[in-house]
């Protein structure tokens, strides 16, 4: 929902994560996020410029407004959030650039705001091929609710009044640090356990799209695309707490 803060988490994260890049969807293009190739006068031939995917490898792209964006903007997405490559054939130059890149990106719902009784999925103006992309999707609501709209009015007002009225509970530089070293010392590795537990859900998914009265098959709701996203999701929970293995509770 519009106001309900998007942008502030992802400029939040932008802080906090070691490495990351911050772009807006309406002055982002499929070359300023991919690659593009452009004309070089001393050369006299084309020259490679990496764009914010690439220059992120290894860490976080941050797309706000990502609905602003045009149709062949975020089909140029497709290859590098899927392939985490980016792949670039103009004039001279043929290259493949490594773009292992987080992308968190922030969106407005198809009609302004959610509509409570709709499915989610119909109100997201996205293409489904680049929501299928994504591990996670987290739907906003901007809920009138007494208590928590008087704390949020609170801490505003505060704000205005005094700039550093309300320190975090953990620093900025120490969030910062740990991110770092889990993602640099700590690699882990999957047990019978979890393996177990991923494949039996993956296959609970699968089996609950299929049609057993003959009468056609209906719509699969998870491809083997969510199953490498449970892994990393895994993986992830068990980095969090700095483990070497990730159990069946990851």
């Amino acid at each position: 929902d519009p106001g309900a803060g998007k942008s502030q988490l992802l400029k939040r994260m932008h802080i906090v994560a070691p490495k990351s890049r911050f772009v807006s969807g309406k002055s982002a293009s499929g070359a300023g996020l991919t690659a593009t190739v452009v004309k070089d006068e001393f050369l006299a031939g084309g020259e490679l410029e990496a764009g914010t995917l690439v220059l992120a490898n290894k860490g976080m792209a941050m797309i706000d407004e990502m609905d602003k964006m045009g149709k062949e903007d975020t089909s140029a997405m497709h290859e590098a959030l899927e392939q985490q490559t980016v792949s670039i054939s103009k004039a001279n130059i043929q290259a493949t650039l490594h773009c292992e890149t987080t992308v968190l990106a922030a969106a407005n719902p198809k009609f302004g705001r959610f509509d409570p009784y709709g499915i989610i999925g119909e109100q997201i103006d996205l293409p489904p091929s680049l929501i299928n992309r994504f591990d996670l999707i987290f739907p906003i609501k901007d809920m009138p609710e007494k208590e928590r709209d008087e704390k949020m009015a609170t801490f505003i007002l505060e704000l205005h009044k005094n700039l550093s009225f309300d320190d975090p509970e953990i620093e900025t530089e120490l969030l910062k640090k740990y991110f770092a070293y889990a993602r640099q010392q700590c690699f882990p590795i999957l047990t019978e356990e979890a393996i177990d537990e991923i494949k039996k859900y993956y296959v609970e998914m699968r089996s609950a799209g299929s049609s057993d009265d003959g009468g056609g098959v209906k719509a699969i709701p998870i491809s083997a695309r969510q199953l490498e996203a449970l892994v990393r999701l895994a993986e992830a929970s068990a980095k969090i707490r700095l483990s070497e293995k990730v159990t069946k509770a990851d």
